[in-house]
C-alpha cells in the first residue's frame, strides 16, 4: 500500500501527533464563467499558467462551492504545466522556464489566499476543503484496510470508561504507560490491548478536563509519545506490519480528537471553564484538530465520525465566543480562523 508506506516513513511525527491529542492546555471541469478548455500538454506552459493567473485575478468573493471548483481547475492546470516542463526539460536546460512557472504558481496561491479571505469561512468548509483535495480519497486499498480495523474501534464504545477521581485516573494512566514501556509492544494483540486500556482511561480523563488547570501532565504526554513509538519499533522488528502500526495510530488519533473536542464543547456549554488560563487551553484544544487533521486522517474517518466532526464544527464558533468572554477579549479574531487555516492549506497544494 503506497499510502501507508509513505506515512510509515515518519513514525516520530505520527507519534507526536497522537500524543498532542492528550494535551490540556484528474481532469475535472470547473463549471464557472471563467472555465476554458485546457490542453493536456500545453506548448507554452508559462503562457498557460499566465493565462490562468489572469483569469483567477478577475474572480471576487466566491462562495465555497465556486471556490472549490476554481481550486480543482487550478490543480488540473498546475499538473498539466509542470508535467509538460518535466517532459520537455529532459536532456536540456530550461531552468528559466521552470523558475517562471514557479513564480506564477506562487502568484496563483496568493490570489487564492485573497479569494479565501474575501468572505467569512466556516470550520465545516475547512474540513470539506481538506477532504476534497486529499490525495488519499480514492485509495481503495487504504479504505479497505481501514474497514478491516474499524470494528475494533467501534467495539471500544461498548467498554466502560475507567472509574475514579482525578488523582486515581492520572495514577492509572501513568501506571499503564509505565507498564507498556517496560513490557513493550510485540504483537497485534499487545497493540489492541494497549489502545483499549488507554481509551478507557482517556475517556475518564476527559471527565476531569476542566479540573486539571495547573496539573503537570508533561510526563504523561512524553510517555504517551514513547508508547506510540513502540508500535513502530515492533514494525521494525516485523512483529506487526507498518500498515497496522500506521492505521491503528491514525484511527486512534481521530477517535481521541473527536472525544477531546466533544468534551471541550460540553465543558464550555456547561460553564465549567472559569479562568483565563482554562479558556486559552480550551481554545488551543479546539483549534488543534482543524490544524492537524490532514487528508490522510480525514480519509480514515468513519461516516459516523465525520458526522460528529461536522456537528462539532458547527458548534465551535459559539464555543469560541463563550471562551472569548471568559478571556474578557472580543478581539481574538477567532472568527477569522477558518479562513486563515484554509489559506495555510492552500500553500500545501
Amino acid at each position: 500500500m503506497k499510502t501507508v508506506k509513505s506515512y510509515s516513513k515518519t513514525p516520530l511525527l505520527l507519534s507526536r501527533i497522537c500524543a498532542v491529542s492528550f494535551a490540556i492546555f484528474v481532469l475535472a471541469s470547473c463549471g464557472s464563467d471563467s472555465d476554458k478548455p485546457l490542453v493536456e500538454a500545453p506548448r507554452d506552459p508559462a503562457g498557460t499558467y499566465r493565462e490562468y493567473l489572469s483569469d483567477i485575478r478577475r474572480q471576487a468573493n466566491p462562495s465555497f462551492t465556486v471556490l472549490t471548483k476554481h481550486i480543482r481547475r487550478w490543480q488540473t492546470v498546475k499538473d498539466s504545466v509542470f508535467t509538460c516542463i518535466k517532459r520537455d526539460t529532459l536532456g536540456s536546460d530550461h531552468s528559466a522556464l521552470r523558475e517562471e512557472c514557479v513564480r506564477l504558481h506562487d502568484s496563483v496561491r496568493i490570489e487564492f489566499s485573497r479569494l479565501i479571505l474575501s468572505r467569512p469561512r466556516t470550520y465545516r468548509e475547512l474540513l470539506a476543503l481538506k477532504g476534497e483535495f486529499s490525495p488519499y480519497g480514492k485509495d481503495e486499498e487504504l479504505h479497505h484496510a481501514a474497514e478491516d480495523i474499524r470494528p475494533f474501534f467501534a467495539s471500544l464504545d461498548n467498554r466502560p470508561a475507567s472509574r475514579g477521581g482525578k488523582r486515581q485516573v492520572l495514577a492509572k494512566y501513568r501506571a499503564l504507560l509505565s507498564e507498556t514501556l517496560q513490557k513493550g509492544i510485540h504483537s497485534r494483540e499487545d497493540l489492541t490491548a494497549y489502545i483499549g486500556k488507554e481509551d478507557a482511561l482517556f475517556r475518564a480523563f476527559l471527565t476531569h478536563l476542566y479540573d486539571l488547570d495547573g496539573e503537570n501532565t508533561a510526563d504523561i504526554m512524553r510517555d504517551t509519545e514513547r508508547c506510540c513509538s513502540q508500535l513502530f519499533l515492533a514494525a521494525e522488528r516485523e512483529e506487526i506490519t507498518y500498515r497496522e502500526a500506521t492505521l491503528y495510530l491514525a484511527m486512534r488519533t481521530n477517535r481521541r480528537q473527536i472525544q477531546n473536542m466533544q468534551a471541550c464543547i460540553d465543558d464550555v456549554r456547561d460553564k465549567k471553564v472559569k479562568t483565563s488560563a482554562q479558556a486559552q487551553a480550551y481554545i488551543w484544544m479546539l483549534v488543534q484538530p482543524y490544524a492537524s487533521l490532514d487528508g490522510f486522517f480525514l480519509t480514515l474517518l468513519s461516516d459516523r465520525e465525520r458526522k460528529q466532526l461536522d456537528r462539532m464544527a458547527a458548534q465551535t464558533p459559539a464555543a469560541f465566543k463563550a471562551l472569548s468572554r471568559t478571556l474578557q477579549s472580543e478581539s481574538a479574531r477567532l472568527d477569522e480562523l477558518p479562513g486563515m487555516l484554509m489559506e495555510i492549506f492552500i500553500y500545501t497544494l
